[in-house]
């Protein structure tokens, strides 16, 4: 199978992500800082180049599928195809592979063209919590705003459900949000904002700075606005008591299709997310029907018992469905990468004493297998569907043969752009052949 990146374009138009029995284990890395630095700051190689589109014979398509483990998506397929009146909406939970979002951007984007645009659906305030944020979309704050990201040390505000909570200094500030009209095109009808404090709309322009009609209606945990027009860019002016966390913004079309939420941070663990404890009951308002989860990666770094990841797994499992019971969960295996390690080299010369040097090198990181198969493992005995992405993208050994054929950025655990077009593909033809089933 061999497309350009046109043709899969194209091709989305035609069609109209991370098992055996797992044991309990310990690891430790033998590198001082467990590559935290590129795993929580990421740079992807190779956003402006211009390339053609492969699958590599390596991809196991034939287990690109989810394994259902019992789960029952029959209700899940039949409020798919109500669509066209209700939207169906998607959540999809993770790291850094899903905070740039150029996977899941694609994925998005595939499905919303075979079920419809609901809209462009939660966006957070990543780059004011001073991250990267993705490209579709802009959320600037005016004047000076303090914020806190998922895996600092500790959190001076409330930490909202998506991994990021951000405060104006002032008590009355604005902030702007707006969507991409390079590619495809998103406007937005309706906008809710999820907060804690008070939080008093008191105007709206767009981006002339002409005067948008509105409706507000607060509720405990977020805002509610109606829009009179569709926008693509609206400045957002409020007031507060000066106790105002704001967490994300949901952008809707007020129109049937399908929402693909993401909520991703650098660094996550089940763990992290865990800590949080409230996100179960902060993705209800948006009705999902599929939870989307896909982690694993950090935990390959440092120490861990895989059954203390299972445990982790069933609390942020649980926590999802005592808020969301009509929701299924689907959980994504990592797979394979790399870690960086260090080897001593002594200099050269005649010297008694040579100099030694510390040699960055690159090893297959053994703990990914392990926590691959104990997401399996989990999935199977708790009925819960399971992607197993380790196996799709090409199981053992793999991260050589993407690093190879330039699917790998050069800090080894995260993709190029290319392949994160890879993957938001594959995962689209997955999800599509579970929703058809």
């Amino acid at each position: 199978m061999n497309l350009s990146l046109p043709s899969l374009t194209l091709l989305a138009a035609m069609c109209a992500f991370i098992n055996t029995h797992a044991q309990s284990a310990s690891f430790s890395s033998d590198t001082g800082d467990n590559d935290i630095e590129v795993r929580e700051n990421p740079v992807i190689d190779g956003l402006d180049e211009n390339f053609d589109f492969n699958v590599p014979p390596f991809i196991r398509e034939k287990h690109n599928q989810i394994d259902f483990n019992g789960a029952d998506w029959t209700s899940l397929r039949a409020r798919l195809e109500n669509a066209e009146t209700i939207p169906f909406t998607i959540v999809h939970i993770g790291d850094s592979h899903i905070q740039a979002d150029y996977a899941t951007g694609d994925t998005r984007n595939y499905l919303q063209f075979d079920y419809g645009d609901a809209g462009r659906g939660l966006i957070t305030p990543l780059r004011i919590s001073g991250t990267n944020q993705p490209t579709d979309y802009t959320f600037t704050g005016t004047g000076s705003w303090s914020g806190v990201k998922l895996m600092s040390q500790s959190w001076p505000r409330t930490m909202g459900f998506t991994g990021t909570s951000v405060s104006p200094s002032a008590s009355t500030s604005s902030f702007t949000i707006a969507t991409s009209e390079k590619d495809d095109y998103k406007p937005f009808a309706s906008v809710t904002v999820f907060h804690k404090g008070q939080f008093f709309v008191t105007s709206i322009t767009d981006s002339d700075g002409h005067l948008i009609p509105f409706v507000s209606k607060p509720s405990q945990d977020y805002t509610h606005i109606s829009l009179v027009n569709e926008v693509t860019s609206a400045k957002i002016n409020f007031d507060s008591a000066g106790d105002l966390t704001i967490f994300g913004v949901n952008l809707s079309g007020n129109r049937p299709g399908l929402f693909y939420h993401t909520i991703g941070n650098n660094g996550a663990t089940y763990d992290t997310y865990n800590r949080i404890g409230s996100v179960g009951s902060g993705i209800a308002p948006l009705y999902p029907d599929l939870v989307i989860i896909s982690l694993g990666t950090n935990e390959a770094f440092g120490r861990l018992d895989t059954l203390a990841l299972m445990k982790s797994i069933d609390r942020f499992v649980d926590n999802i469905r005592k808020y969301n019971s009509e929701a299924q969960i689907l959980l994504v295996t990592p797979m394979e990468c790399q870690r960086s390690t260090y080897t001593s080299v002594k200099g050269k010369g005649k010297r008694r004493r040579r100099s030694t040097q510390r040699v960055k090198t690159y090893k297959i990181n053994t703990n990914i297998e392990p926590i691959r198969n104990a997401i399996k493992k989990y999935g199977k005995e708790h009925h819960v569907a399971v992607y197993d992405w380790y196996q799709v993208a090409g199981g053992d050994n793999a991260s050589t043969k993407w690093i190879n054929d330039g699917l790998f950025s050069h800090d080894r655990v995260h993709h190029s752009h290319k392949g994160y077009k890879l993957q938001g593909f594959l995962l689209y033809q997955a999800l599509r052949k579970a929703f058809t089933e």
